[in-house]
């Protein structure tokens, strides 16, 4: 059944539960609501974390951690509520999916246990759900239709995961943090994550809390249930219409930022296309200087035997310089192409 809900505003959107049933209506309502709310909160429920990340630890450890996590289990949920840039909320919808087999599949048994306590029914999951290839088909579809302004998240960086996952954008999570960063800020767009927003907001315990108890501070009363991505996606989006109005400061500072990682999307990704650039450029210069250096040795004169084999050496060495230099310049021409083709697809 559907949860009618109060929104901010005095309108009543829904939270939707979909399941394979219902999957085709349901994306089809998604797609008209996007025409006039095209601001998407995001939230996940997933197996729990295999790999403990301790505090403190660098991005790139952060990364690897996260990346296993992801590569390694499957999504239970993913909630999304559709907003316009005045807050209104255009509706909530929670995709439940039928991959994960708590009998056989990885996961963290504190957290399925958890998510049990919370109201999840696995068997129902396990029945009734959407099969994720099913849904990355038709999702992605409707994405590709409409000009998403903006993602927003709490504490969103295994949402925003397992999201370019779900949407079929990647198979598996990319062995480096900047091949990452380089999809999210290329084919998912503006990312806003308000737990790192909470961290310019006075009286929000600098961003050291939990969505609860940010609701609980902001005085933003709960519809649905805690734990629950639906419930989780719409009060993320009823939280950052409140933050925007109780707090004065230019909110865009916080885009391209998820908490737990210090770089922002889109000057990570500035900083990538310019290090292999200029890595291409280098390996041309190299490569140029070899030549000359391998042209001259070639237009020596050679006046005995011992001479010339003592040249010969050196232009041997100096050929298979060349062509690891071409080599390399080849590389970072692959990589270079292969970003570019990430931007503007």
């Amino acid at each position: 059944m559907d949860r009618i809900v109060q929104g901010p505003r005095g309108d009543n959107p829904l939270i939707t539960e979909v399941w394979a049933y219902n999957l085709d209506d349901e994306i089809l309502r998604l797609d008209h609501c996007l025409l006039l709310y095209p601001v998407m909160s995001i939230d996940t429920e997933f197996p729990g974390c295999i790999k403990r990340t301790p505090w403190g630890t660098i991005d790139e450890e952060l990364y690897a951690d996260f990346r296993f996590n992801v590569n390694q289990t499957k999504v239970i949920q993913l909630g999304v509520t559709v907003s316009d840039e005045s807050g209104d909320i255009g509706g909530t919808w929670e995709f439940n999916f039928s991959d994960f087999d708590p009998e056989i599949d990885a996961h963290n048994p504190a957290s399925i246990c958890f998510l049990k306590q919370n109201g999840l029914d696995f068997g129902k999951l396990k029945k009734d759900g959407i099969k994720v290839r099913k849904f990355a088909i038709r999702f992605l579809y409707t994405m590709r239709k409409h000009a998403i302004h903006q993602w927003i998240t709490f504490h969103g960086l295994y949402d925003i995961g397992y999201l370019i996952l779900a949407l079929g954008v990647v198979k598996s999570l990319p062995e480096t943090l900047g091949e990452f960063e380089w999809i999210v800020a290329r084919r998912v767009g503006t990312v806003r994550d308000l737990k790192h927003m909470a961290r310019f907001c006075e009286g929000l315990e600098g961003g050291n809390l939990g969505l609860e108890k940010l609701g609980q501070l902001l005085d933003q009363k709960r519809f649905g249930l805690k734990h629950h991505a639906g419930s989780d996606s719409l009060m993320t989006a009823l939280l950052h219409e409140k933050m925007l109005q109780l707090y004065d400061f230019n909110a865009e500072i916080c885009d391209g930022f998820l908490y737990g990682l210090s770089k922002k999307f889109e000057e990570f990704v500035g900083m990538q296309s310019h290090r292999i650039y200029v890595q291409i450029k280098c390996a041309e210069v190299k490569a140029m200087v070899i030549r000359k250096k391998m042209l001259k040795l070639f237009y020596a004169k050679i006046c005995d035997e011992y001479e010339l084999s003592k040249k010969f050496k050196e232009f041997k060495v100096l050929q298979s310089h060349l062509r690891f230099v071409q080599q390399e310049c080849e590389i970072g021409q692959f990589y270079y192409y292969k970003a570019s083709n990430i931007m503007y697809q």
